[in-house]
């Protein structure tokens, strides 16, 4: 297919949806990668019409409605608002208006996506973020705008304008990500991602006495431009081959620049005149990234937002991608293991280990989760698992669980997740708790034709337990009466012999009330003349 292009993907009423567009959102989405659709402003010629009609109530909510309408019928996962008016061409002054507006509607455009399972993201200029007016694009209204968003994108680039320095310098990326944090609360930092330039600009030199021109140059030349913007990293390479130029790497700003000599077109006095000057080139690349990646383990952010995607280098995604699952929390397996089958009121031990690329996940937090039954479905939530203890795993990732068996029942365990590793649960482990029987005594005396008792305890202790008791034959056990406990667990059952001999019996409760069948050892009764 041919690349679709930046802008409104059809005239239709759903602006993001085309042929093209489609099979290739298809494609990202069914490789597990969300799209989100893009909003944005930048334009001279509306400036201050988006913050005056964000000023009625209504229209903020009929404008949100009308976008949530457009990215479900388009298919997308979410909206990205990119509002760059407010800051670069509506004035500050009208920022103490524009702000509470802005505020109110990204709550109902939040409402009204989350309605539809869609995310919003917004994303901001750079800078700092304070109520100060000379310092920051405080319109934006990070802190205040965080509970409805899903992601706060900061525009970390474009730091240099008017003279040449670094795109976007790392060491003012993360200040900048630092104050987002401050703003936002630490609980948030997940939200922050922190954008990183590649592309690359090339600027005429200047100094105290002017533009630096090399040669005959009239007097009052200025460029047409002070800069051109470099579209990406290979491009600005490939110039510096051409002017036989090595791009040198700055290691604070984790950037590269050049400098070299070339024409440039300008103006003197009205008129078109081209001079040789003095230029120089910054720009950013797949090894920049790297470096603005860093900054999300070192301070807990959820990413990095690139410019753009359409200029990266070949090794980019390769490089970006083993970054990223080299910090990225590694799957813990849990393994658990459990008594087979224990008598009601014994004690069951739940074993758990971990293992996972990083390691045993030691320090988690593991969470024992019961249900009752043997079976049912695989995972505990939909189990409707109840959670019964918690323990924190040992340095070796492991720990064990003592519970008293009351019912036959599943058991999981879910193990949080840290910087290191990622949030798992078990699969599920079955403890059959039988009825607790037991004689009281093992060994019975009587006389011939004299009735005997026997009798047995059953815990949990019931009335109206129906109890067998059982006799060994030539040919197994044979139930020779059924009798029913007291109020205090007790069954007896009466014999009778009318020869001498050992007779051997057992009691047994068979399975009920989620218990499984329980049973005496053996009980013997000798009987003599």
């Amino acid at each position: 297919d041919k690349p679709v292009a930046s802008r409104c993907q059809s005239p239709s009423s759903t602006p993001w949806t085309n042929a093209a567009y489609d099979r290739q959102r298809l494609i990202l989405q069914n490789a597990g990668i969300r799209m989100q659709a893009s909003i944005t402003d930048l334009s001279k010629a509306r400036a201050g019409e988006l913050s005056e009609y964000l000023k009625s109530p209504n229209r903020r909510l009929n404008y949100a409605r009308q976008i949530a309408t457009w990215a479900v019928n388009a298919g997308v996962d979410g909206v990205d608002l990119d509002m760059e008016n407010f800051a670069f061409n509506d004035g500050r002054e009208t920022w103490e208006a524009t702000r509470p507006r802005w505020i109110k509607f990204i709550e109902v455009l939040g409402q009204e996506l989350r309605k539809n399972n869609l995310t919003l993201s917004a994303t901001v200029p750079g800078g700092w973020n304070t109520n100060v007016p000379d310092t920051g694009y405080w319109v934006y209204a990070w802190g205040e705008i965080i509970d409805n968003v899903d992601r706060l994108i900061i525009m970390a680039y474009d730091f240099s304008w008017s003279s040449p320095g670094p795109i976007g310098p790392n060491d003012w990326a993360r200040r900048v990500a630092q104050r987002a944090i401050v703003d936002v609360g630490q609980a948030n930092a997940g939200k922050v991602w922190i954008g990183s330039p590649q592309y690359g600009r090339n600027w005429v030199r200047r100094d105290a006495s002017g533009w630096m021109t090399v040669g005959s140059c009239p007097s009052g030349w200025a460029p047409v431009s002070p800069f051109n913007t470099i579209a990406s990293p290979d491009a600005a390479i490939n110039l510096a081959k051409s002017q036989g130029k090595t791009p040198q790497w700055a290691a604070t700003p984790s950037e590269y620049s050049y400098r070299y000599q070339a024409s440039a077109a300008g103006t003197v006095a009205g008129n078109s005149v081209s001079c040789t000057v003095r230029r120089q080139v910054w720009f950013a690349d797949t090894r920049s990234a790297l470096a603005r990646a860093q900054l999300v383990p070192e301070l807990g952010i959820g990413g990095i937002a690139v410019w753009s995607f359409g200029s990266v280098q070949s090794d980019f995604y390769p490089r970006l991608a083993a970054f990223g699952r080299s910090i990225a929390p590694a799957p813990v397996s849990v393994a658990v293991k459990a008594s087979n089958r224990v008598a009601y009121g014994r004690m069951i031990n739940v074993e758990v280990t971990t293992t996972s690329s990083k390691g045993p996940a030691a320090g988690s937090t593991a969470t024992l989760l019961w249900a009752a039954g043997g079976t049912g479905p695989a995972t505990a939530q939909a189990s409707g698992a109840i959670e019964i203890a918690t323990k924190t795993l040992n340095n070796s990732g492991a720990t064990t669980f003592r519970v008293e068996g009351e019912k036959t029942g599943r058991f999981w365990v879910r193990v949080s997740g840290d910087e290191g590793h990622s949030a798992a649960e078990s699969s599920a482990v079955r403890t059959r708790v039988t009825w607790r029987v037991q004689p009281a005594q093992r060994t019975y005396t009587s006389k011939v034709s004299t009735q005997a008792q026997i009798a047995a305890n059953v815990l949990p202790a019931r009335e109206g337990v129906t109890v067998r008791l059982q006799r060994l034959t030539d040919d197994g056990w044979r139930t020779n009466r059924t009798v029913t406990t007291d109020a205090q667990g007790r069954a007896v059952a009466n014999v009778r012999i009318v020869n001498p001999r050992t007779v051997t019996y057992r009691f047994v409760v068979p399975a009920a009330d989620g218990l499984a069948l329980g049973r005496t050892g053996k009980v013997t009764l000798t009987v003599t003349r």
